[in-house]
């Protein structure tokens, strides 16, 4: 996988650089709890977090790409 080569080539250390404080799970753990999950959001909801043009800024799949079907 290309994200663990990067990281065994020394671009990113989980223990240097994303340092996490026990508040710091903590907190995550409170705001898991607390936040809704994407499945209980209503349309509206869901489309009030991402801007209008998002996936035009960030397509799903490529301009070349084919949707895959099992046999």
């Amino acid at each position: 996988m290309s994200s663990l080569r990067f990281a065994d080539d020394g671009g990113i250390d989980i223990q240097r650089d994303v340092p996490t404080t026990l508040d710091d799970v903590e907190v995550l753990r409170r705001l898991r709890r607390e936040a809704s999950s994407w499945f209980s959001l209503s349309p509206a909801e869901f489309e009030a977090i991402f801007a209008e043009d998002a996936l035009d800024r960030c397509p799903v799949m490529g301009p070349g790409a084919r949707p895959f079907t099992l046999p």
